[in-house]
């Protein structure tokens, strides 16, 4: 197992302190977010590899060795990373990045754990959906509850702050999805996609595209690509920014702030895009101010 060493900072008598980050090298988006992380980070780092053909188990089996280190603070990046860890180690803060809905995968609140969420907050996505839709009172979702149970909590309320209702439905396999979603997209003048293992189904993804410009339904997308597709709008996560956020959120914890004491963040450097062909399909006037503020436009 390769195991990669790289000190930041001058030749001072303090040495500085470290941060052991656990990773998969194979995964680029998470590479990036390591880099992001390094641009921000005033620590030392030490990156533990897992291997290529890892599972939870290889990975809780660098545990002896990461605490061997005595660093202080453990970077996980990704959501195997973060299964491995949690709960595991308890007296080190840690610290993660490159997770979806994590509330959801934590379960509980660990005291010396926080991080970054691969989400786009919901609020950022519903203000932007009221600016283009004032009209919309009820916004669809079909999901899987314990993927985005908390996501669609947090949704609920941010449709409540522009008095919009969700009708959320829960399904635990993908027939009952199919089931709901004809039901949502029918009653629904907006659809949420919502990043679980639904909209992984190419099947129920067509479905929703297909439904969607047949009846002139909006369709909330994951990212850039969907909107190329034929969503209205959508936020991309970055994940080199993704990284400095967890990095910032690292310095912080380094000067003396408790992780516990720290909410779980959601990206804040998101890429906006808009599809104005479906704007104009669904006689909607954009607003200047999102036209000007969106990277990609269609």
């Amino acid at each position: 197992m390769l195991l990669v060493a790289l000190y930041l900072g001058g030749t001072g008598e303090i040495e500085a302190k470290e941060v052991v980050v656990l990773l998969d090298p194979n995964i680029r988006p998470y590479v990036e977010a390591l880099a992001g992380f390094k641009e921000a980070s005033d620590a030392s780092i030490k990156v533990f590899e897992r291997r290529e053909d890892g599972d939870i188990s290889d990975e809780q089996a660098l545990i002896p060795g990461i605490r061997a280190r005595r660093p202080d603070q453990i970077l996980v990046i990704g959501g195997e990373a973060l299964a491995a860890l949690a709960g595991k180690i308890t007296d080190i803060p840690i610290l993660f990045s490159m997770v979806l809905s994590p509330h959801d995968k934590l379960k509980q609140h660990y005291e010396n754990l926080t991080g970054v969420a691969m989400n786009v907050s919901p609020e950022r996505q519903m203000k932007t959906l009221d600016s283009l839709m004032p009209s919309v009172r009820h916004v669809g979702v079909v999901y899987a509850p314990e993927e985005s149970g908390s996501l669609i909590k947090l949704g609920e309320a941010a449709l409540t702050k522009h008095n919009i209702e969700m009708d959320a439905q829960s399904a635990l396999s993908e027939k009952e999805a199919e089931h709901y979603l004809e039901m949502v997209m029918d009653r629904n003048q907006a659809y949420w996609m919502v990043p679980d293992h639904f909209m992984r189904s190419k099947d129920l993804v067509r479905y929703l595209f297909f439904a969607s410009q047949e009846n002139n339904k909006a369709l909330i997308g994951l990212s850039d690509k969907y909107v190329r597709a034929g969503a209205l709008f959508a936020f991309t996560v970055q994940n080199r920014s993704l990284g400095r956020q967890a990095g910032e959120l690292s310095n912080r914890i380094m000067n003396g702030v408790k992780p516990g004491s720290i909410p779980i963040e959601m990206a804040r450097d998101v890429d906006f895009s808009i599809n104005m062909k479906v704007a104009k399909a669904l006689g909607i006037q954009v607003p200047g101010e999102l036209l000007q503020a969106a990277k990609h436009v269609y």
